[in-house]
């Protein structure tokens, strides 16, 4: 055991020095050239056919997306009805079924003579990236990469040489079509975020947008498209042939057809979803409201963290003002600080009722960010803060008909980042409560002034969230107890985990890290 450490240690020495020698990347500002900008809605068929008459030029148009399988349906639809642009931003796009549909789709539309921008986070591309600079051989297709690592084929050198960059990275999420509508909310792209997974799903949420708000989309996704971190594919991977286009084309059009002719369970499912049969039988029922959009500044990532100028939370919290009755928070990770214990006992001193629901221990995918959280529960629960966490395991047996290849569980983990006031304010976006989302990575979201939207959410917490989440309490020896409201099941322990994996979430919980997660 003694010769096997120290062996690992002469390989991290061997690998600090080589990496030492290695000096952080320069940026390189885009020509002119290079750059490119959103083409002008041109009051196409599209909105005609998908939506309802909009009541006022001042107002945008709003629909939920809280099923994987409708916004996965909904972005498919929206690609097939382009005429002139598909841009696209995200911090992941997996290799997985539901992103090579997908891609297969956008590869259709490019052929069609659509334009098509793909702007991804360097940090998860690895095995996608010969993909995708397949794809940018195609005239229609230009595909970025925001914040490229150093190193192409020993990524995590990277961290190393220039570890204060490449740890933060652009976490935004933008789908947008013909400059006309207009996606945003939770989601990536992959199986898990679109109900795509036999064995476990996100609980997520995305909302659908028409009118001036996609206006604000559209300048955002060119601020961060023509900065100076947004570098082509093939300037980092080197140039890809019409041979290896030709290959990915005919290889995603075998899949498309597989997929639809042998009719796969998800195929079969998405076909069926209430999006697809809401498109086929009329037009969306759209909520009309205020809303602002709020990013942060691609600079984010290139300057001190303690600097907030560019920053999007304190204008997003300035915007939703003070509450005077209820606050909704639904956050995966949710890391108060010192600051945002301040802001809630204020709240709760001037008697707001404050929800909050967040991943258990069982249920997170990043389990050293439970540690940073978990020692704020007590604190929180003594503020009288209602502290709901998710459950590992969701029965949707009843709410899935059964079918080959689907089961009747599934893992499940909190994504979706929202929260309401009152009664007339929503927010949802990109945006975990956590430092890293506040100080580290860039984000995005909307602040809609709707009654409407902020009803759905509010009824989801008050007779849903119960079948699906424990409910913290304290003991009256101050201890933590969790409760399943459905079953009537008390527990002094963090349900559905291992001994093991307490002891190493209260080990992390010891480092000083907790402004990094």
């Amino acid at each position: 055991m003694d010769a096997l450490i120290n062996a690992r240690l002469l390989l991290v020495f061997a690998v600090v020095m080589v990496a030492g020698c290695v000096a952080p990347k320069a940026y390189n500002v885009h020509n002119l050239d290079n750059a490119s900008y959103s083409m002008p809605a041109k009051g196409t068929a599209l909105i005609s056919n998908v939506i309802d008459e909009q009541p006022s030029p001042e107002l945008s148009g709003f629909y939920p997306l809280i099923d994987g399988l409708d916004a996965f349906a909904a972005r498919i639809a929206l690609i097939e009805t382009a005429q002139y642009s598909v841009d696209l931003q995200y911090y992941l796009y997996h290799r997985e079924e539901t992103s090579q549909l997908l891609s297969a789709y956008l590869l259709r539309a490019a052929e069609r003579g659509v334009r098509v921008r793909l702007l991804l986070d360097d940090l998860s591309q690895a095995n996608l990236e010969q993909d995708l600079s397949a794809l940018a051989v195609h005239n229609n297709v230009e595909v970025r990469l925001f914040n490229p690592l150093n190193h192409r084929r020993l990524r995590f050198l990277s961290f190393i040489t220039d570890y204060s960059r490449v740890s933060r990275r652009m976490h935004n999420k933008s789908f947008i079509v013909d400059s006309e509508l207009f996606i945003t909310g939770g989601r990536n792209i992959g199986n898990a975020y679109f109900s795509g997974d036999h064995n476990s799903q996100f609980v997520d949420f995305d909302v659908l947008g028409v009118g001036p708000i996609v206006d604000k989309a559209t300048m955002a996704f060119d601020l961060y498209w023509n900065h100076p971190l947004a570098e082509d594919i093939n300037e980092l991977s080197g140039s890809a042939d019409s041979q290896d286009l030709a290959q990915l084309s005919s290889r995603l059009s075998r899949y498309v057809s597989t997929a639809f002719h042998n009719e796969s369970p998800y195929i079969q499912r998405l076909k069926e979803s209430t999006l697809v049969q809401t498109l086929v039988n009329g037009k969306l029922s759209m909520d009309w409201a205020e809303a602002q959009l709020y990013v942060d500044d691609p600079n984010k990532l290139l300057t001190d963290s303690r600097n907030n100028s560019t920053h999007m939370a304190p204008k997003l919290f300035a915007a939703m003002g003070e509450p005077r009755q209820r606050v909704n928070i639904i956050s995966p990770y949710f890391i108060p600080k010192d600051k945002g214990l301040e802001l809630i006992k204020k709240w709760r001193e001037q008697g707001v009722a404050v929800t909050v629901l967040t991943n258990s221990l069982a249920a997170t995918d990043v389990p050293v960010v439970h540690a940073g959280y978990a020692d704020y529960r007590q604190q929180l629960l003594a503020m009288g803060v209602e502290l709901w966490e998710l459950k590992r395991n969701l029965d949707l047996a009843a709410q899935q008909p059964k079918r080959k290849g689907f089961r009747g569980s599934s893992t499940a983990s909190l994504h979706a980042k929202s929260m309401t006031m009152d009664d007339d304010k929503i927010f949802v976006g990109s945006l975990n409560l956590d430092p890293r989302s506040f100080n580290l990575n860039t984000e995005q979201g909307l602040l809609i002034h709707s009654e409407r939207m902020n009803r759905l959410l509010s009824r989801w917490i008050t007779t849903e969230m119960p079948k699906y989440a424990w409910q913290l309490s304290l003991d009256e020896q101050g201890d933590i107890v969790w409760q399943d409201r459905k079953n009537q099941q008390r527990l002094t322990t963090e349900p559905d985990t291992s001994a093991w994996l307490r002891f190493k979430v209260w080990l992390m919980s010891l480092l000083p890290i907790e402004d990094v997660l």
